[in-house]
């Protein structure tokens, strides 16, 4: 009994109630964290390939490109324009008609669902529309004279479009005999005369957009001096005139007197009084000649001083227009046989 009541009083607990197993509590545990996100790439816009574009033609269309982030992506223009009449959706399409040509620079941005942003420059080069005008000297006619050769075939300029070009003459009109199109210009050499040669030429560019002019060239006959004229015999003291005619060259222009050369005998008097004579190239004292008119004017002033000049004087006419590179056009050669005695 002593040890039961000791028993008792150490434990806590009565027989039989001693011998059963104790409760125990056990602390409830922490759930475990989520998982996090898959970590995203950096948002990246792909250099876009902008080609060039001319007035007037559709625009090949430009999809633009993003790698990363999160998508959907939208798009815009942050500075600058897009050339007149293109336009980028949302979605990152380029596309429409240009209206105005130039050189366009901006900056097309991206941004993603997750409030990142990515941008990049670009430039897009519009050509205008091709149009070809007449040089000013052919605004009314091209004139060009018999015999010129390339130099004067010009009579238009180009602007616009894109290369290459090809040029073609529109069935029924006629260029000068002679001569073939070489782009604006007409090439060879003009060996008929007309009055009026008319034709007009269509310009097409690589994109297919046309072009047209229509020169008029007037073919006026080569200049030509007459074969030779005589200012003589005369005396020193009273000189001589006389004229030569020509014809063609350019209309209402007045050419110039060239002296190609002379053969002469020339006398004036010596020291002692009598005569010296001896060979010249050169015309006569004080010689003038000059053209307008249809004519050309000669004259041999009156000297003071006695001499004698029996020979020839070989003169040509130098017209206004180009036959060749640096080279006008000009008449044959024309005689004049001067005599002038005591």
């Amino acid at each position: 009994m002593l040890v039961t009541a000791l028993l008792i009083l150490l434990s806590g607990c009565a027989p039989p109630s001693c011998g059963a197993p104790r409760a125990t509590t056990v602390a409830a545990k922490s759930p475990l964290p989520s998982p996090s996100p898959t970590p995203t790439a950096p948002l990246q816009l792909t250099a876009p390939t902008f080609h060039a574009g001319e007035v007037g033609v559709e625009y090949t269309a430009v999809e633009l490109a993003a790698t990363g982030g999160v998508q959907p992506y939208t798009w815009t223009v942050s500075t600058g324009a897009l050339p007149d009449g293109l336009t980028l959706t949302a979605g990152g399409h380029v596309s429409g008609t240009p209206t105005l040509g130039g050189l366009f620079s901006f900056t097309v941005q991206v941004a993603d669902a997750g409030g990142s942003a990515a941008a990049l420059p670009g430039t897009i080069a519009i050509a205008a529309a091709p149009a070809a005008s007449l040089i000013p000297a052919c605004a009314r006619y091209c004139s060009v004279e018999v015999g010129c050769v390339d130099v004067c075939g010009a009579f238009g300029t180009l602007s616009g479009g894109t290369a290459p070009f090809t040029y073609a003459i529109q069935p029924g009109g006629f260029v000068p005999v002679g001569t073939h199109l070489n782009a604006l210009s007409l090439a060879g050499t003009f060996t008929q005369r007309a009055q009026f040669w008319q034709f007009t030429v269509v310009v097409t560019d690589s994109v297919g957009q046309t072009t047209s002019i229509s020169p008029t060239f007037y073919v006026f006959p080569h200049i030509s001096v007459g074969p030779s004229a005589s200012c003589g015999p005369s005396r020193w003291l009273a000189g001589c005139n006389t004229t030569v005619a020509y014809a063609g060259g350019t209309p209402g222009a007045s050419p110039t007197v060239k002296i190609t050369g002379a053969s002469a005998t020339l006398c004036t008097l010596g020291v002692t009084g009598g005569l010296v004579c001896g060979p010249t190239s050169a015309p006569p004292p004080g010689f003038k000649a000059s053209a307008g008119g249809g004519a050309v004017s000669i004259s041999v002033p009156a000297a003071q001083t006695f001499y004698t000049y029996s020979g020839t004087v070989t003169l040509i006419l130098v017209d206004q227009s180009l036959c060749a590179a640096n080279t006008t056009c000009s008449s044959a050669a024309s005689t004049i046989t001067i005599t002038i005695t005591r």
